[in-house]
């Protein structure tokens, strides 16, 4: 989350990076393949806001590390990019920007007629089910794709939670997050969230599905599903 203006920025000084805004959208046409497809990618860091006082391991907004801060005991704001001006109106800004980020990705839905719809955002699978669900069953949403956790979790219907979605198939592709990972990556010690913990997705999209592989550090195919359009 640091340098977030600078991560949009560099958009238009390279030429692989593409971060244009913190929610944005971008259509498809497989023109070969006879399919489209709209991405839909919203900025879901509201979930790691909260009072200043809380969890300050875990929280953009904590007053332990936005406070007082270096040898000038300086207090962060981040008014300059349109951020939080402060630690004390920090939660109500990322709220109130996820429901803008929620009004944007239904607009989207409603308004798409790609083949496929899906869903790119940090965090993973699990938060905001509700409104996933709601996506899923009025709009179509096809797949959501997620972060956050350094593991794999494939969200099919052999994972235990994927009733909590709907019907609504789910990836946390964090398995390449930094040099730590959830647990052991070596053998299931009984905290692994999903079936693997480095490793990446392939995703083979056509117009009649959509088959995701989960490959680990290995190289080996350990989990695969497939999502039919919704």
């Amino acid at each position: 989350n640091n340098g977030w203006d600078q991560q949009i920025a560099y958009t238009w000084a390279s030429d692989r990076w593409i971060m244009p805004a913190p929610y944005f959208s971008q259509r498809i046409d497989y023109v070969d393949q006879g399919f489209s497809v709209d991405y839909i990618f919203i900025d879901s860091n509201a979930m790691d806001a909260r009072d200043p006082p809380e969890d300050s391991e875990h929280n953009l907004c904590s007053a332990k590390y936005n406070l007082n801060q270096g040898l000038n005991g300086q207090n962060a704001s981040c008014s300059a990019a349109d951020g939080p001006a402060d630690v004390h109106t920090c939660k109500d800004w990322f709220w109130s920007f996820w429901r803008r980020n929620q009004a944007f990705a239904e607009e989207k839905l409603r308004e798409s007629t790609a083949d496929w719809q899906i869903i790119v955002t940090h965090f993973p699978c699990g938060h905001e089910m509700g409104w996933y669900r709601h996506l899923y069953a009025a709009y179509g949403l096809d797949l959501l794709v997620t972060g956050h956790r350094h593991d794999q979790e494939l969200w099919d219907p052999t994972h235990p939670r994927f009733a909590e979605l709907g019907g609504l198939h789910c990836i946390v592709s964090g398995g390449g997050g930094g040099i730590t990972s959830e647990a052991t990556p070596v053998e299931d010690d009984d905290n692994w969230y999903g079936e693997a913990q480095y490793g990446f997705y392939d995703l083979v999209i056509t117009k009649s599905d959509i088959q995701i592989t989960s490959i680990d550090y290995k190289g080996d195919v350990i989990k695969q599903a497939t999502v039919a359009p919704h």
